[in-house]
């Protein structure tokens, strides 16, 4: 846990009270949310985005989930050594975790996304036809914009590896977590490529690259198709929102390095003399 000043103190009053913290996800290009949110607030159609507004949320889920993946088995390795095992059940039970979190935002985040497309481009779709999954809901897409359809093309064959991956390990299985003992490719913790269903049977295969996923790999190939279709859909809604405009919205160029994260709400009168922020997912 670090400490920083705040300079001059700062009393809060019972009110919401908002913490500015680092950009957790770079991926996503803040100037663009900026703009965006400045576009449709003159509009007033700042409703309609909630949904998007969810998919980011979730979207930062996501990213946290990796991270706390990626640092548990960086961890082990760096505990591995000739003629010595690791046993540590805790963290490789979170690795679990992680990873399955990871998987349910991510597939969460694509169903805020669907429903804001329903409505955004007027789709004849409702419950849970509003899904990336479903051909049709992406042919209604394409139909609708060339440009967002070109991304249900590209991306369909992931739309459909994310749901495999989502219903075995949701529906009817787990991860099956297998430490590598000595040399590998793949790190101390990988996770199959195909053969889902075998249990740990999975791991009778070759610890190689061309049947197994790193943490990291697996974790950056879904994360990196999600910030995709995130960027692409807040590309095209500012080109369409835009259009509509008789005159340039003006934006604040400083305003996307102080994007509100996390939120905080005080339940009494108090000066704010210092910020307490904790680094990393453990300890304090």
């Amino acid at each position: 846990m670090s400490q920083s000043s705040v300079g001059m103190p700062q009393e809060i009053k019972g009110i919401i009270f908002t913490e500015i913290i680092p950009q957790l996800i770079p991926e996503v290009n803040p100037a663009n949310l900026v703009r965006l949110g400045a576009i449709v607030r003159k509009r007033n159609r700042s409703d309609a985005y909630e949904p998007l507004t969810d998919s980011l949320r979730k979207i930062q889920w996501v990213k946290l989930m990796s991270l706390e993946a990626m640092s548990i088995e960086q961890d082990i390795a760096s505990q591995m050594e000739p003629g010595a095992t690791v046993s540590y059940p805790f963290g490789r039970v979170k690795h679990s975790l992680a990873i399955t979190d990871s998987m349910i935002h991510t597939k969460s985040a694509l169903d805020s996304m669907a429903v804001f497309l329903t409505d955004f481009l007027k789709l004849n779709a409702h419950g849970a036809e509003r899904d990336f999954k479903r051909p049709e809901f992406r042919h209604q897409i394409s139909t609708k914009d060339r440009i967002l359809g070109a991304q249900m093309r590209e991306l369909e064959p992931w739309f459909i590896e994310l749901q495999g991956i989502r219903d075995e390990w949701i529906h009817k299985s787990s991860v099956r977590n297998m430490l590598i003992i000595g040399p590998s490719d793949v790190g101390a913790l990988p996770i199959p490529k195909k053969n889902l269903d075998a249990g740990l049977k999975a791991f009778d295969l070759p610890i190689t690259r061309e049947n197994f996923w790193s943490t990291r790999e697996f974790l950056e190939h879904h994360y990196r198709n999600l910030v995709t279709l995130f960027r692409a859909i807040i590309d095209r809604c500012i080109e369409i929102e835009s259009a509509s405009l008789t005159q340039p919205i003006p934006v604040d160029v400083d305003a996307e390095k102080e994007l509100i994260t996390f939120l905080f709400l005080s339940t009494q009168p108090m000066t704010i003399k210092k910020v307490k922020a904790k680094v990393g997912p453990f300890g304090f």
